[in-house]
């Protein structure tokens, strides 16, 4: 039984509060080191968005400035 699937002003309300939930929970009750993976992960994200300006600049002379941030634009083509 679909509990919203009739009523689509309530989504994003519900998807924003999922979120919250499952953020509450990681941040509380995963085991640290998927805690630390995560705030290490965000702040790759972060570095690869400010470099290619939220992923509008992607070029070969970044790639060969900043090989870092290879694997944040690998998942992103690609998430797991």
């Amino acid at each position: 039984m679909a509990v919203n699937s009739d009523k689509p002003d309530r989504w994003k309300s519900d998807i924003a509060r999922s979120v919250d939930m499952y953020n509450n929970w990681f941040v509380h009750f995963a085991p640290e080191a998927y805690r630390t993976v995560r705030v290490q992960t965000t702040q790759d994200v972060e570095k690869t968005l400010r470099a290619t300006n939220n992923l509008t600049n992607i070029g070969v002379d970044l790639l060969k400035e900043k090989p870092s941030i290879l694997p944040t634009l690998r998942m992103s083509t690609c998430p797991p």
